[in-house]
């Protein structure tokens, strides 16, 4: 966490003088007003405009706690919890963040609580660094004590209070970081790679067992060479589909990837992609139409990716229409929204709603579907990388059980191009 020792090393850098201030103002169980900038300034300019006569031990003082209060108002509107604790352990200052983390008590100053409310491990780190009035900073990585069990990383620190600098006083600054959003990333990774072991591990053992009946001699006539020499084409075709969106999907997330502009007509653009797959729903019986396309539906777009998108749509919807179903694709403007709508709605089984917001993860497959139709759960978290990371629109999905559903994707008419993030 070099993010976290960044901000240590410039807080007990660059800001000493005003965290004293401010832990000395906090000491008496009082915070100064947050003034803004402006104030501040017409403040310390009425100060030093005063005659020569005037109390300069007043006037330094008033300005010390002005940019006192600055100084907290700026560690108070920090993410990260930001405390200051002497060799016993009391605070003397706890920006909002750490409140927030530790409890309301953590910002009373002169007690125990703050430190308290910390893991064992932190409370012996504190100890640690003022005891040996070593420059070392420790990090711990723990769980706040409370219902919660809030993930965080500790980086306790020495430093030294100028104000006593003839006693030598010892103080510690802790700073705590939330890490639930890289405890959340970690998990998706490891689920991530768990699922597409699985996924990959399913074809392979497929054109295993296939290639070791070959090789025993146990397929010998040629019905049975073409019948299973067709397995392995399949396998082989998955397995490579399977590794091809995985890689689109890492190089759009990486930014890598970038959308070749030009000028899309979106009409004729799903007319083409229907033609494709025209054959297709022959074979499967099904009705492919395009029930409503404006003339007028043009944008900048990749039409390569955006191609990628509606055919993986229909596929999807095809695969999951029953025979004699319909398939119906429409194009429309949102002139609210000044973008062009895509549209493929199907009459099939329709999507539990309870799966609808998982529907675009990684290798997700509704459960109650996976019988009715193969296929690597990645296709549909490919259409939103291209659609929302590639061009700035929108996808999303209208389903109700025995209704069928309503996959929908929106690219903005103007600057509809946002290269990948």
């Amino acid at each position: 966490m070099e993010q976290i020792a960044s901000l240590n090393t410039r807080l007990v850098r660059a800001l000493p003088r005003a965290i004293v201030g401010a832990y000395a103002l906090l000491f008496s169980r009082t915070r100064a007003p947050v003034l803004t900038n402006a104030n501040s300034n017409q403040a310390l300019t009425a100060l030093t405009s005063r005659p020569p006569h005037a109390d300069d031990a007043l006037l330094r003082a008033r300005a010390m706690e002005i940019r006192s209060s600055e100084r907290t108002a700026l560690l108070d509107a920090l993410v990260d919890g930001v405390l200051l604790v002497d060799a016993h352990g009391e605070t003397r200052f706890a920006n909002a963040a750490a409140v927030a983390m530790l409890g309301q008590r953590a910002a009373i100053a002169g007690t125990r609580d703050a430190i308290d409310a910390l893991p064992l491990q932190v409370k012996r780190a504190v100890a640690a660094v003022v005891a040996t009035r070593s420059s070392e900073r420790r990090r711990i990585e723990c769980d706040l004590k409370g219902d919660s069990a809030l993930p965080v990383v500790v980086v306790v620190s020495r430093m030294q209070s100028e104000s006593a600098a003839s006693s030598c006083e010892e103080l510690a600054s802790v700073v705590i970081r939330d890490i639930r959003a890289e405890r959340e990333a970690d998990r998706m990774k490891s689920d991530f790679v768990a699922q597409a072991n699985h996924e990959l591990r399913t074809p392979l053992t497929s054109l295993r067992a296939t290639a070791e009946l070959f090789a025993d001699g146990e397929i010998v006539s040629a019905e049975e060479c073409a019948q299973f020499g067709q397995i392995i084409l399949e396998h082989a075709d998955r397995l490579a589909n399977i590794i091809d969106n995985m890689l689109d999907i890492r190089r759009i997330e990486s930014g890598m990837a970038r959308a070749a502009l030009e000028e899309v007509d979106f009409s004729q653009l799903v007319e083409s992609c229907v033609a494709e797959q025209s054959a297709e729903a022959l074979r499967r019986n099904t009705s492919l139409t395009v029930a409503r396309s404006v003339r007028t539906a043009t944008a900048q777009a990749d039409p390569t990716l955006i191609r990628q998108v509606v055919l993986n749509l229909i596929s999807n919807a095809l695969k999951y229409t029953p025979q004699g179903g319909v398939v119906t694709l429409e194009v429309d403007t949102d002139n609210l929204a000044r973008a062009i709508v895509v549209s493929v709605r199907d009459n099939g089984p329709g999507i539990p709603e309870q799966s609808l917001p998982r529907l675009f993860g990684k290798f997700y497959r509704v459960e109650s579907l996976q019988k009715v139709a193969k296929g690597t759960g990645l296709g549909l978290n490919l259409c939103r990388n291209v659609v929302e990371a590639m061009h700035g629109g929108q996808i999303g999905v209208d389903s109700e059980v025995g209704s069928g559903s309503r996959f929908w994707f929106a690219i903005p008419m103007s600057q509809a191009g946002q290269q990948a993030a």
